[in-house]
Parts: structure tokens; C-alpha cells; sequence
């Protein structure tokens, strides 16, 4: 498709569309439908996990890189949304990234073994990454300045609403017809957006040719690489007894400090990190990073538990998923309302301890707890989630000036998608060492010295030394790694209190600085 367009028929398009009711209609279904299906494919893919993991032959760590991969490949697309929708327009942008997905998704589908999902997952998050900030920006231009609160509502409800969704959605799809279809769901819908937006967005009336730093923008992107690859192997690889472990943090460390280099020092950067000197939104960023840490880690990780350890149906596992994300909805709305009269530094506060209280609650998980009892975690912590991600959002802009709205905007998802991919792979080396470490800690107790072992094994439904020794060790297994997903649940708990310390810290900050304004009034 060309980029030569003539701004007077650009024009002309854009006017009618904005114009026309039946136009604009049209547009916010096809650019809702692609919001909701990219951020849909961070938490669809959770519940299907399990039986991903089956069929291709993957242990629970290993299974995690689906996940991981998506994350960081969002994190270092998402910065270039900007770059390529000034250099080929906002409508060439959007067919190509919904049509890139499409595509992708199908191939997703058809994956035989673990090395071909991770990579076309991440080739998925690469080329969806544009959606959610192309269809915010698109349905803001299509709609008068009056309508522009209301249509901007739908596009955070659409945010929303993809995570609430994507567990229940998936584990309908897994429990009736199979894995590879959480995949599939995307090309009936993505087509049909992909139709609509074609036939009902502008043409760009203009086409700039910005300039960016490629040389920083690659040393982000093979530092996240390398950092994520460290992340997720290292506990497999023995850490940094493994020659490859070392070589790649060594070439994280460097390419990440080239990359900060160019970024704070020419004006071309793809990330804006000077923006960070601004107190309310550096503050803001690191909670966000420690956030969604915590928020990536629960929403991928419990469905998993749910469905191994307690052997809860797929679709069982999305409702109690969604459970907390209708709870963060309402923890919205509340904030939404009431956080004029505090300001965001309170809600955001509040949000963090209920979301640490939700996680330190799941610590009283067994192997025998009922549905109430996996539940009721989940709808407390998901009031906080929702308290918290609407106040940090609303404190990482309120100081900003308009003019840095849109990389800030970047910036901020970045910094959220990061932590996100950073806290999974954490959780998932903790549960493959905690279990290990559990595993040898209660086979220690399988000894001949023990006197309640041959009283153990008689009780068993077999009489064979060798299945009842079978038995023995699943057993064992199990227990083990409830202990680690105990531990999981503590460490997200703790990543929670971390985000109430930074903003805690914010406030200590803000009252010094109005102390010292007052004295020297």
C-alpha cells in the first residue's frame, strides 16, 4: 500500500468519518475488538498452560517462556508504536498489526513443539504491541472533542476487560475442544476487525519522517533478550556456574548500559527516560514495575495451581480468575469516583496493602481447600489490583506536562509489561528451586530408620514394593510443590509490600519538599 496519499482526499475521508455516527460506530467496534484481543492473549493463554505443557513436552518452567516471551516481545515493540504510525500513517500501522497477528495466532495454533510456540510468541507480541495505543489514539481523532471522555472510557473498559475475559474464555475453549484453540479464537474476530478497520478508518493526511536512535533502540532489545533468557534458564543452567549464563548477563549489562547511555543523552531516543526525573512519574514507573510483577505473576501462576495441584477444570480455574478481575473493576470504578478528594498517592497505597493481604491470604492454600476457600483471595486482592492500577496511572501524569502525555504513555506500559515478564520468570525459578529444595527435604524422611514408612506403604492399594514406592514419590512431588507455590505466594505478597514502600517513600518525599516550600515562605 502506498504512503503517498493526497492530503486533500485524507481530509475529506477523515471529516466524514468523524462526521458521520454510522462511521464512527463502525471504526470503535473494529478498533475496541483489536484493543481487547491483544491484551485478551496475556491471560487467555494461563489456563491452558497445564495442558500446553502435556503436548509439548515442557516442564512448569519451561512452559512459562509462552508467557515471558509475549511480555518482553510487547515491551520492546511498544516504544516504536509512535516512530512507525508518524513514518506510514496510523491506518497502515493498524491493518498491518491486526493482519500480523492474525496470521500469527493461526501459526500459534498449529505449534508442535515448545522452541516454535516461544518463538511465534514472540514474533505475536511483537507485531500486537501497537494495537491498544493505536486504537486509543485513532478513536480520540475520530470523535468530536465533547465525546472524546466518553469514547475514552470504552477504551479503558476494553483494557480491562481482555484480562477479566481471557481466563474465562480460555478454559471454556480448553475444557470443550483443546488447547491450540485459545490461538484459533483470534482469527474469526481479527479478521472481522481487520475487515472493518479497513473499510471505516482515514487515510493518514500526512507522513513524517522522524528519526530515531537505532543503535540504542537494538541495545534495548538484545538486552531485554539476553535478561529475559537469563531470567528463565538460569536455574535450569546451575546460574552463574554455566559459561552461557555468564556470557549473556554480561552482554544484558552492557547493551542495557549502552542503551541508557544514548537514551539520556540524545534527544532521538525511542524511550524518553529523562522523564523519569519527573518525581511523581519516576515514582509512579517503579511501582509499576514492582506492580505488574505482582499482577503477571498471580494471574499466570494460579490457574496453573488451580488446575494441577487441585485438579480444577480449566473452566473452573477462568471463573475464579475472572473473580478478581470483576473486583478490579469495581476497585476502578470506586477510584475513579473518590480519588479527587485524597489525591492518587492514598488509593494507590491502600491498593498495594490490599493487593500484599489478597497474596499473603493464599498462603493458606492446602491441598484440600474448597471453592470458597480459592476463591475469596482473589476478590480481595482483586479490589486492591484495581484501586492500585488506576491511582499509580493517575500519579504518573498528574505533573507531567500535556506535551509529554504521549511518550510518557509508552514509557509508563513499558516499565508495566517489563515487570510483568520479570516477575513471571522469577516466580517460575522460584517454583522450580523451592520445589527441588522441598523434594530433598522430605525424601529425607524415606529411610528404613523411619518406623512409620512400612506402616505408610502396607496402606496403600498395591502390595508391590516397587508401586507402592511409585506412589510414595508422587505423593512426595505433590506435597513438594504445594510447598513451593506457598512459597510463590509469599514472594508475591512481598513484591505487593515493595510497591507500598516506593510510594510510601513518595510521600516522605512530597512532605519534605512542602516543609521546605512553607520555611521558606
Amino acid at each position: 500500500m502506498s504512503t503517498n496519499i493526497s492530503p486533500a482526499k485524507g481530509n475529506a475521508v477523515a471529516q466524514d468519518a468523524s462526521a458521520s455516527p454510522h462511521y464512527r460506530f463502525w471504526l470503535s467496534v473494529a478498533l475496541l475488538a483489536a484493543t481487547v484481543m491483544q491484551v485478551l492473549d496475556i491471560t487467555i493463554v494461563s489456563v491452558a498452560l497445564p495442558y500446553m505443557a502435556g503436548s509439548l513436552s515442557a516442564n512448569t518452567s519451561q512452559i512459562s517462556w509462552i508467557v515471558t516471551s509475549y511480555l518482553v516481545a510487547a515491551a520492546i515493540s511498544t516504544p516504536l508504536t509512535g516512530f512507525l504510525a508518524a513514518r506510514f500513517g496510523r491506518r497502515q500501522l493498524l491493518l498491518a498489526s491486526l493482519g500480523g497477528f492474525v496470521v500469527v495466532s493461526g501459526l500459534c495454533g498449529v505449534s508442535q513443539d515448545l522452541m516454535e510456540i516461544v518463538f511465534l510468541r514472540l514474533l505475536q507480541g511483537l507485531v500486537g504491541a501497537p494495537l491498544p495505543s493505536l486504537a486509543q489514539a485513532m478513536l480520540i481523532e475520530a470523535y468530536p472533542p465533547e465525546m472524546r471522555g466518553r469514547i475514552t472510557a470504552r477504551w479503558s473498559l476494553a483494557v480491562v476487560a481482555g484480562p477479566i475475559l481471557g481466563p474465562v474464555i480460555g478454559g471454556i475453549l480448553v475444557t470443550h475442544l483443546d488447547w491450540r484453540w485459545v490461538f484459533y479464537v483470534n482469527l474469526p474476530a481479527g479478521l472481522l476487525a481487520w475487515i472493518l478497520a479497513y473499510r471505516f478508518s482515514s487515510p493518514s493526511s500526512a507522513i513524517e519522517k522522524r528519526s530515531i536512535d537505532l543503535p540504542g533502540f537494538a541495545g534495548m532489545a538484545i538486552g531485554l533478550g539476553a535478561l529475559q533468557v537469563v531470567l528463565d534458564q538460569g536455574n535450569t543452567m546451575g546460574w552463574f556456574s554455566s559459561q552461557r549464563i555468564v556470557i549473556l548477563t554480561i552482554l544484558a549489562v552492557l547493551t542495557l548500559g549502552f542503551f541508557l547511555w544514548r537514551a539520556l543523552t540524545r534527544g532521538d531516543s525511542i524511550v524518553h527516560l529523562r522523564l523519569l526525573r519527573n518525581r511523581d512519574f519516576g515514582i509512579a514507573s517503579l511501582a509499576s514495575i514492582t506492580f505488574g510483577a505482582g499482577f503477571y505473576g498471580i494471574v499466570t501462576y494460579q490457574p496453573i495451581f488451580l488446575e494441577h495441584l487441585l485438579g480444577y477444570p480449566p473452566e473452573t480455574a477462568g471463573w475464579i480468575s475472572a473473580a478478581r478481575g470483576i473486583t478490579a473493576m469495581l476497585g476502578m470504578l470506586l477510584t475513579g469516583r473518590l480519588i479527587h478528594r485524597t489525591g492518587p498517592l492514598v488509593w494507590a497505597l491502600a491498593g498495594c496493602v490490599i493487593s500484599a493481604v489478597g497474596g499473603y491470604a493464599m498462603t493458606g492454600y492446602d491441598l484440600h481447600i474448597g471453592l470458597s476457600a480459592a476463591l475469596w483471595p482473589g476478590i480481595l486482592q482483586g479490589i486492591g489490583l484495581g484501586m492500585a492500577f488506576t491511582a499509580i496511572a493517575t500519579l504518573a501524569f498528574r505533573s507531567l506536562p500535556k506535551t509529554a502525555t504521549a511518550d510518557a504513555a509508552g514509557l509508563f506500559g513499558v516499565m508495566r509489561v517489563l515487570g510483568g515478564a520479570i516477575g513471571v520468570s522469577l516466580m517460575s525459578t522460584l517454583l522450580s528451586h523451592c520445589t527441588q529444595s522441598a523434594w530433598n527435604h522430605l525424601g529425607g524422611f524415606v529411610t528404613s530408620f523411619n518406623p512409620a514408612l512400612p506402616d505408610y506403604l502396607n496402606a496403600l492399594p498395591t502390595s508391590s514394593l516397587p508401586a507402592q514406592f511409585r506412589l510414595l514419590q508422587q505423593v512426595l512431588l505433590r506435597h513438594a510443590e504445594m510447598q513451593a507455590y506457598l512459597n510463590g505466594f509469599y514472594a508475591l505478597a512481598a513484591i505487593f509490600l515493595l510497591s507500598t514502600i516506593i510510594l510510601l517513600i513518595a510521600i516522605r518525599f512530597r512532605d519534605s519538599a512542602t516543609t521546605r516550600s512553607g520555611q521558606h515562605g
